[in-house]
């Protein structure tokens, strides 16, 4: 019976590392009774320990899995809350500019530039320059920011950048990156 109460109590591990060995105790002790005292005195502590106490013990183990996923769903819930505002933010937070300003404000000024634009959500429009792979084989394009000048898009999906043309005017939502290569760069780039 103790061994069958371990088994219901949904606390890890009080059925393997208490309830068994009780059950294994229990299981002995009917064996000595059927061996000192007849048969039919042991026969029913055995076939207990033998039938009824797995039974119990996935009972168990159901109470448990039950504990776990109702204290884990308010979890959940929170989360995809937090979530659900954390992309409302993101919207609200947008900048949208043109690949031309991006590289203007890096020019006159890297560290401000980095304080308005680096890891922040971006909406950046401008003409494809450029479609090539980094190191990885990676897409990278390069938007026209003026002559000589440009923003290096990447994170694109291979292919969003197969079908890029060069002169082709796009917009894309990226989050800023800073300065790679002496030009302004961002990551996470979606075309829209």
């Amino acid at each position: 019976m103790i061994a069958w109460l371990c088994f219901l109590i949904p606390f890890p591990g009080l059925g393997l590392f208490i309830g068994w060995p009780l059950n294994l105790v229990a299981f002995i002790l009917a064996i000595v009774a059927m061996s000192s005292g007849g048969v039919t005195r042991g026969l029913a502590p055995l076939l207990l320990s033998l039938m009824v106490s797995p039974m119990v013990y996935f009972v168990g183990i159901a109470i448990f899995a039950g504990t776990l996923s109702a204290v884990s769903a308010p979890r959940e819930d929170a989360h995809a809350a937090e979530t659900e505002s954390e992309a409302i933010s993101v919207l609200a937070d947008t900048i949208e500019l043109a690949a031309q300003q991006l590289y203007l404000d890096y020019q006159a000024n890297e560290i401000a530039a980095d304080v308005l634009y680096k890891g922040k959500p971006l909406v950046i429009s401008g003409d494809v320059e450029a479609i090539q792979g980094d190191s990885l084989d990676q897409p990278v394009v390069h938007l026209s920011a003026g002559p000589d000048a440009r923003v290096l898009l990447m994170g694109l999906t291979t292919t969003d950048a197969a079908g890029l043309r060069k002169g082709e005017a796009i917009t894309a939502a990226c989050t800023g990156d800073g300065m790679a290569r002496e030009t302004p760069a961002m990551r996470h780039c979606d075309l829209r």
